[in-house]
């Protein structure tokens, strides 16, 4: 099999963008040999705010290495185990992102969003909230770790379960939208963003929907999104991604019949594009 020598790291593991400084950079590796390639060459995912992006392939230095003949692997990918998954279950004292979330809701909005997207509790990360990727056939695939401020509500570090169980990157499963498991429910249109926090508080405010977030822009591809055939599908992108979003929808209409809401676009201001706004950061805004 054919493929790019040098591609971006898959997995969730963040650096410090050469750029901005924040720690929101993906690095590339090199397929070969999994080693990661000088600390310049990757992607900031604050594409809006930074738009740092420096490929190896715009170096001479790699250029003649741009396609390599890899062997394809079949691995069975390693599932995060149901035990393991319970017992996360709990300690929502401990749990920052549940703690912000009782900024903005009484205890029995808080529980309901706890029990409708399996939020977890890290017992490796202090204050770390675990977002599983639970797919509809009730596996449990991901799980991607955020610490928040418990008062701003704002992200900071971000790591993987099966990064901190020490899995290699070959058996972590194919990705899957964050709340797919919800898509059992086939009365409701679905409504996609891209941060798990902003699905998580959409859905308290908009109930009329099922929320999935994509957990990446990137992400937004059709490879991932079967669970989306023969649904009715309004994307919610960020500010900044509209354009993105409105040609990933063109690829997801031949599974769905979808929409892009530009609702952000038309009200935001130079500051609002600058900082990337979401909608979760609109409805708090404008109900506080």
């Amino acid at each position: 099999m054919k493929t790019y020598r040098y591609q971006l790291d898959s997995g969730s593991k963040k650096y410090r963008c050469p750029s901005c400084q924040m720690k929101r950079f993906v690095r590339y590796v090199d397929q070969t040999n999994g080693n990661y390639l000088p600390s310049q060459y990757g992607r900031c995912d604050r594409e809006v705010s930074c738009s740092y992006f420096y490929s190896p392939y715009d170096d001479h230095t790699f250029a003649d290495q741009k396609v390599v003949r890899i062997p394809k692997r079949k691995v069975k990918p390693i599932f995060i185990q149901r035990e393991l998954y319970k017992k996360s279950l709990a300690n929502y004292r401990q749990n920052n992102f549940v703690r912000y979330l009782h900024t903005l809701f009484d205890e029995e909005k808080v529980n309901g969003l706890i029990k409708r997207y399996h939020l977890g509790t890290s017992t490796k990360l202090k204050g770390g909230c675990i977002f599983y990727q639970l797919d509809l056939e009730g596996n449990i695939r991901r799980g991607k770790i955020i610490v928040y401020n418990p008062i701003t509500g704002r992200r900071g570090r971000i790591h993987s379960v099966h990064s901190l169980l020490g899995i290699e990157k070959r058996f972590y499963p194919e990705w899957r939208f964050f709340g797919e498991h919800l898509l059992i429910d086939k009365r409701k249109p679905v409504a996609i963003v891209e941060a798990e926090k902003t699905a998580i508080i959409a859905s308290a405010y908009f109930p009329e929907f099922i929320w999935v977030a994509t957990g990446m822009k990137a992400t937004l591809k059709i490879e991932y999104a079967q669970c989306l055939k023969d649904r009715n599908v309004t994307l919610f992108p960020d500010l900044g991604a509209f354009d993105d979003w409105e040609q990933k929808a063109d690829e997801l209409s031949r599974i769905c019949t979808v929409s892009v809401s530009d609702m952000l676009e038309v009200n935001a201001n130079a500051n609002d594009m600058a900082k990337g706004l979401d909608l979760v950061d609109y409805v708090i805004a404008q109900t506080n």
